[in-house]
């Protein structure tokens, strides 16, 4: 399936309007509650959520809809599907330190062929379009300016990109930024929530993201396509390329390179 120019018009629409909505929340009254596995959720999540489900069944009614505030314990066997995380960086969201995400990738035969997210606090948008990735920032009105073409850049010394919320203690750190620069070549870590980090090796401005331990296919599919198109790759620790529809939607540990 290709997405058309009409087509990623409407879904850079619906990010920015859940961004929006999303903002309003954040800059006004949050309210979070659990979720069975005990993971925060807040009124901005499932505010976008309704909003990113509702524009998706109305322009591609074929297509289901996998999201992290739906029920996921049915799988889908269809060859094309939607994977939503439409507030990714609850956490982040939830600090209000601005790291936090609206993220839709498109799955087809279990590869990610289209991704977007989009960076409410700061309007940055990264999107794919035609086997390439981009990034442009949004106005207010949701219109596109300075876009560019990304691609991921090699070093001869790589930078590590790695989850703030999963940062290590200071005392901590030290040592493993030893072993981590040792195992990646690497003299430089940066710490950021959310898919952020998969656009930022997308967008040449880190080279690897180590990841240990579980994460869902919501987290990673649009951040995955982005990468992807920008000529990096996700693989997991047995170095397979990671793929999509797997049983209850959940990843193994993972590296995402550029």
């Amino acid at each position: 399936m290709k997405i058309s120019e009409k087509q990623s018009e409407i879904l850079i629409s619906l990010v920015h309007t859940a961004g929006q909505e999303i903002l309003k929340i954040y800059n006004n009254k949050i309210i979070k509650n659990y979720k069975k596995d005990n993971t925060p959720v807040t009124n901005a999540d499932l505010k976008a959520n309704e909003i990113i489900c509702r524009g998706l069944k109305i322009n591609f009614p074929k297509i289901p809809i996998i999201s992290e505030e739906n029920d996921t314990n049915k799988s889908t066997k269809k060859k094309n599907f939607w994977l939503v995380d439409p507030l990714d960086g609850t956490k982040e969201f939830l600090k209000k330190n601005g790291e936090f995400t609206v993220n839709i990738g498109l799955i087809e035969n279990g590869k990610p062929i289209y991704g977007i997210i989009y960076m409410p606090v700061k309007n940055k948008l990264y999107f794919t379009k035609e086997n390439s990735s981009y990034f442009t920032k949004l106005t207010k009105k949701g219109e596109m300016k300075d876009l560019k073409k990304i691609k991921i850049k090699k070093r001869k010394k790589n930078i590590i990109v790695i989850s703030r919320s999963h940062s290590l203690a200071k005392k901590d750190m030290i040592k493993a930024k030893k072993i981590i620069f040792k195992k990646f070549n690497a003299n430089k870590i940066l710490r950021s929530g959310s898919s952020i980090k998969l656009c930022y090796i997308a967008h040449g401005l880190a080279n690897v993201y180590p990841r240990y331990g579980t994460t869902m296919e919501w987290d990673t599919a649009a951040g995955d396509a982005i990468l992807r198109f920008a000529g990096g790759r996700i693989r997991t620790l047995d170095r397979k390329i990671l793929r999509y529809g797997k049983p209850k939607y959940k990843n193994t540990s993972f590296i995402a390179k550029g």
